[in-house]
């Protein structure tokens, strides 16, 4: 039997070239979509790090000063979510902290340098010297409390806050 040189085939037919788009295109697609939704992740948990590290940041600033200082010179309200410390250090400058609107400030005798930012709240509570009674009485003040708050963008219960305590040193 010979064969007819006109009934080999050679190539792909147009249906078999339209699959093989078909599920490129798929593939290519779902990949696409995965590392999309990958990247929106990875931006959501470096915006909540940052947040959460200015948090900690400006935490950890306040009670190390705190824990420096000779007095505490001026203090807000317990109740004053956007509050303001004034702290008396051993070599005689006054440091001072602010937060208004989403920063918190601080410098010397005035608050004029950012310490960090997204802050939506910083409470200072004053103690006496049995770290219990609260106090705004700036001579007896021994203790401070203070609680930093922020919050995570992109989410609808996402309010967090940061506390710690510290003693005067000359107490």
């Amino acid at each position: 039997m010979a064969r007819n040189p006109r009934s080999t085939r050679y190539g792909f037919s147009l249906l078999e070239l339209l699959v093989a788009v078909t599920l490129l295109v798929s593939a290519v697609t779902a990949v696409s979509v995965l590392l999309r939704v990958n990247y929106d992740t990875w931006l959501d948990y470096q915006t909540d790090n940052l947040r959460h590290e200015a948090a900690t940041g400006v935490l950890r600033h306040i009670v190390r000063q705190v824990r420096q200082c000779e007095e505490i010179t001026a203090i807000s309200s317990a109740a004053d979510n956007s509050g303001s410390l004034s702290a008396l250090m051993p070599d005689g400058s006054t440091i001072v902290w602010d937060h208004s609107g989403t920063n918190v400030h601080y410098g010397t005798t005035t608050a004029n340098q950012l310490l960090g930012n997204n802050i939506t709240g910083l409470t200072i509570v004053g103690y006496e010297y049995d770290g219990t009674t609260a106090t705004t009485t700036t001579e007896d003040v021994q203790c401070v409390r203070v609680t930093v708050s922020y919050t995570l963008p992109g989410r609808a219960t996402a309010n967090r806050s940061l506390t710690a305590s510290a003693w005067v040193r000359a107490f």
